[in-house]
């Protein structure tokens, strides 16, 4: 070409979706952007090394693309974000010199949104101050605490493990999450975080009144509850625990003597200090609760009766709860469709080209290239004196392979 600049792949603006996976916002499933500049992905649309794709002229090289994989590949921090944003585990099989095709074409197809996310803010006069950053960070912390908190959960209760738990078994936290990843990582998921509030700030109403209107019609959500248990092998024995709290005796002294949890026996009961109170009524399927009085017990899964009591209770002061109501309000559901809505149009009309071995654009993403037939493929031999197939495909044993070079 006269300039000199070489493009790859095939736009193809012709699918439509709901949501663009590319522009996924991590800890609610909501709309995520970023500043792009904070990734150094940008670069020239004449970049000496390969381009991975473009939006519009502006380049993810193939360089920035390995970047972001072995980031998110090769340490315990990478493996609980990808899945923070998959909601399940992920798994990267790779020899330092090549990914699968699906995973590549993930981690590219969020690049491209953020790239998307990126022009179409800075085409609405969105320019991040210290202060956005420094909120986001906070507000993002937070949010992690609760998304790890559940995926943590989800794998107790199936009998495995998060890539979100430590070695011990407890679930590291969202500020230990964002210190342990690659400073380039954690620098584009705050900004992110921060391009979204921007955005999201642009249709909702931050007053100082709407957050006390909030705050009085979504109480639960600011009461802290201490909760604590008594497990039982029956319901009469759990009703004969009740019996024993009604009759004035301590639940940590009956804990401690009648619980057949040995954990929480040890303890007294004590759940922890936690909880809100939207959440313990939502567990406990009542509508409300009386401190230092037993709920009626309860059956788990495990055939196990137990009795719960809320031991006491912390209100939050509207003052101190004010920045996470203003994130709850721009997060509505209102306003988060407008956002998605407001981006998927700006990608539909943006030119995207997406260099053809990470696959094509199909409008909300990248859809991988398809393996070729078994029938174009040389066959596989083992060397002799070796126990290993080798063949010519380079594959992974999860699917077809991207190479890294380039």
């Amino acid at each position: 070409m006269a300039d000199g600049c070489t493009r790859a792949g095939a736009r193809d603006p012709s699918g439509a979706a709901d949501s663009i996976a590319a522009v996924k916002r991590i800890p609610a499933g909501l709309v995520a952007v970023v500043a792009v500049v904070a990734l150094g992905a940008l670069a020239s649309a004449c970049e000496v090394t390969p381009t991975a794709a473009s939006v519009n002229g502006d380049t993810i090289s193939v360089a920035s693309l390995n970047d972001q994989m072995h980031a998110l590949s090769a340490s315990a921090a990478g493996a609980c974000l990808l899945e923070l944003r998959s909601g399940q585990a992920v798994t990267v099989e790779n020899g330092g010199a090549t990914y699968p095709t699906g995973f590549a074409g993930a981690v590219l197809s969020s690049e491209v949104g953020n790239l998307v996310a990126a022009q179409f803010a800075a085409a609405h006069g969105v320019h991040l101050t210290g202060a956005d950053v420094a909120t986001a960070r906070n507000n993002y912390t937070s949010a992690l605490d609760g998304r790890i908190t559940s995926l943590v959960q989800q794998a107790t209760a199936a009998g495995s493990l998060s890539a979100c738990q430590k070695a011990d078994g407890s679930a590291i936290t969202g500020q230990q999450l964002l210190a342990s990843l690659p400073a380039s990582v954690r620098n584009s998921e705050i900004a992110n975080q921060a391009v979204d509030n921007r955005l999201l700030a642009r249709g909702a109403d931050l007053s100082n009144a709407a957050v006390v209107n909030f705050y009085a019609a979504n109480r639960p959500l600011f009461v802290i509850d201490c909760v604590s248990d008594i497990a039982t092998a029956s319901r009469a024995d759990a009703e004969a625990v009740i019996a024993k709290l009604k009759a004035g005796q301590s639940f940590a002294a009956v804990a401690t003597a009648s619980s057949v949890d040995a954990q929480t026996a040890a303890n007294g009961g004590q759940l922890g200090c936690n909880f809100t109170d939207s959440r313990v009524l939502s567990a406990l399927q009542v509508s409300s609760v009386t401190v230092g009085q037993p709920v009626t017990p309860i059956q788990t899964s495990g055939g196990t009766w137990v009795v719960y009591e809320v031991t006491s209770q912390t209100v939050v002061p509207v003052a101190e709860a004010a920045s996470v109501i203003r994130d709850d309000l721009l997060h509505t559901a209102a306003n988060t469709k407008r956002v998605t809505t407001e981006l998927l149009t700006y990608a539909h009309r943006a030119t995207i080209v997406v260099n053809p071995q990470y696959g094509t654009w199909t409008g909300v993403r990248i859809t991988p290239p398809a393996s070729p037939p078994a029938r174009y493929l040389e066959p596989s031999y083992v060397l002799p004196g070796s126990t290993g197939t080798t063949g010519t495909t380079g594959t992974t044993g999860t699917g077809a392979s991207t190479s890294t070079g380039g």
